[in-house]
């Protein structure tokens, strides 16, 4: 994303100073940067900093470096730090990591045990679990153990499956609950619902509800919404806030958005953040803006 020497210097410097002052943002922005100019060690620290602040994507990232480590004990645990903060990429790299894992079994019996003590936590991470190794059912019913203990998160997953499922209405309820407990992906899914049901007021406030905990998703659908209706200044806003959050589709659209501005590098950087996290037409929206940059 830095191309220039003297511009990483600048951003460098810049970071290390707001890292000083204790912004976690910078802290992670800084691990990204001396990340890719190999310091290792520093960019761990970086990243333990951000995540130490409550920063999502420092805790994501620094599972991501504990991962390439060996530590899956600590990737496993930051991955859920950054999915309880709303990065919605975070949900990803608990199945990639529990897929590939040396003890999957050894994994799900430590948190079926804290499940069975009446664990909420233990029991939405176990239905997290459940689903990377492919049990949906299992997945469903630690869920609902979760949500029935009153887990904000387990409802808005239980909603999740009880969707797939076809239980509208089930899901509706579930996610109602986890929005009531304050969960933001819980209220973007409401967000979602009522938008579907053509109800654009109560759609709004439960995406703003959700942008303002800090929910990737939520930020990412309010801006759909906004745009919508026509007010691009507070789509491109709320895309901007997705993407600092991890979500896939707020970088894409931020990038959409800024080719129209005529920020072509910008446009360009943010839809490669975009393909990295796993948004498929991001790679086509890049090579439309070079061919017609040639």
């Amino acid at each position: 994303m830095l191309q220039r020497p003297g511009v990483e210097e600048a951003a460098l410097a810049g970071f290390r100073e707001a890292d000083e002052r204790g912004d976690a943002g910078a802290a992670n922005d800084l691990g990204v940067l001396l990340g890719r100019r190999g310091d290792r060690e520093g960019e761990l620290a970086a990243y333990r900093r951000a995540d130490e602040r409550g920063d999502g994507m420092g805790a994501k990232n620094l599972g991501n470096a504990l991962w390439q480590r060996g530590d899956e004990a600590g990737a496993l645990a930051a991955f859920l730090r950054a999915d309880e903060r709303g990065v919605d990429s975070a949900y990803g790299a608990v199945r990639a990591l529990v897929k590939k894992s040396k003890d999957k079994e050894g994994v799900l019996a430590a948190f079926r045990r804290a499940d069975e003590a009446g664990d909420g936590d233990a029991a939405r991470t176990l239905g997290m679990l459940l689903e990377a190794v492919g049990d949906r059912d299992g997945a469903m019913a630690a869920y609902g153990r979760a949500d029935d203990r009153g887990h904000a998160r387990g409802a808005a997953d239980r909603g999740r499956l009880l969707a797939l499922s076809g239980d509208e209405a089930g899901a509706l309820a579930a996610n109602v609950r986890a929005d009531a407990r304050g969960d933001g992906l819980g209220a973007a899914n409401l967000g979602a619902t009522l938008s579907q049901q053509g109800d654009d007021e109560g759609a709004l406030a439960a995406l703003r509800r959700a942008d303002e905990r800090g929910d990737g998703h939520g930020s990412a659908l309010l801006g759909i919404l906004l745009q919508q209706q026509g007010d691009d200044e507070g789509a491109l806003a709320a895309y901007r806030r997705a993407d600092d959050r991890g979500d896939a589709q707020g970088a894409n659209n931020v990038g959409l958005y800024l080719y129209l501005q005529g920020d072509v590098d910008g446009a360009l950087a943010a839809l490669r953040r975009a393909e990295e996290r796993g948004f498929a037409q991001a790679a086509q929206n890049a090579r439309v803006i070079l061919s017609r940059r040639r």
